[in-house]
C-alpha cells in the first residue's frame, strides 16, 4: 500500500498532465491533508481518502474466487459514500479552505475501468453537492507496472470523465 505522500506526488503529476496546472505544495496539513498554491497564487486544499475492500474479505475472495479487485459497482458505491462523508467533514469549522478543496479518492483496489460503466452524468450533480471544488478518482491499481496513475474527473463538469495515461500498452 502506498503512503499518503506518494499518493500526493502521483496525483500532482497526473493532475498536471490532465489540467495543465501544477499544484505547488505549501505545507502538510490535517484537514485537508495538503495545502497547495495554484499557478494564479490562490490556495487550495487537497484531501485524500482510500477506497478499498475489507482486507479479510478480499483475502478470501482472492484465494477462493480469484477476485483481484473490488467490483466496479461496489467501487462506485464506496466512492459515493466517501464523498458524502468527506463533504460533511469539509463543512466542519476546523477544515481549512472549505471553499477551495480538492477531494482525491485513491483506488488501489478497483480500477477505473471497472467503475466507469457505473458512473454517469446524473451522478455529477450529486457529487457537486459535497461542496468540493474538484473531485477525482485516482486509480492506483497499476502503479507498479506504469509508475503513474490514471484519473477520472467527477467535479467540476469540465473535467468529468476518464483521463488515461499518455501512452498505450505495457511500459
Amino acid at each position: 500500500m502506498i503512503d499518503e505522500a506518494e499518493q500526493f506526488e502521483r496525483f500532482r503529476s497526473a493532475y498536471k498532465r490532465v489540467t495543465g496546472e501544477w499544484l505547488r505544495r505549501v505545507h502538510k496539513s490535517e484537514r485537508p491533508d495538503y495545502i497547495c498554491r495554484r499557478p494564479d497564487g490562490s490556495l487550495v486544499g487537497v484531501e485524500f481518502t482510500l477506497i478499498t475492500r475489507d482486507p479479510e474479505t478480499s483475502q478470501w475472495g482472492e484465494i477462493l474466487d480469484n477476485v483481484e479487485f473490488m467490483d466496479g459497482l461496489d467501487g462506485v458505491l464506496a466512492v459515493g459514500h466517501a464523498i458524502m462523508r468527506k463533504g460533511t467533514k469539509r463543512a466542519e469549522p476546523d477544515w481549512q479552505l472549505p471553499d477551495s478543496s480538492i477531494l482525491v479518492l485513491s483506488t488501489p483496489d478497483c480500477p477505473i475501468s471497472e467503475m466507469e460503466s457505473h458512473l454517469d452524468d446524473a451522478l455529477q450533480a450529486e457529487f457537486e453537492e459535497s461542496g468540493f471544488t474538484e473531485i477525482w478518482i485516482a486509480d492506483h491499481t497499476e502503479v507498479d507496472a506504469y509508475g503513474s496513475i490514471e484519473l477520472f474527473g467527477l467535479v467540476p463538469k469540465k473535467w468529468w470523465g476518464y483521463h488515461s495515461r499518455p501512452w498505450a500498452g505495457k511500459p
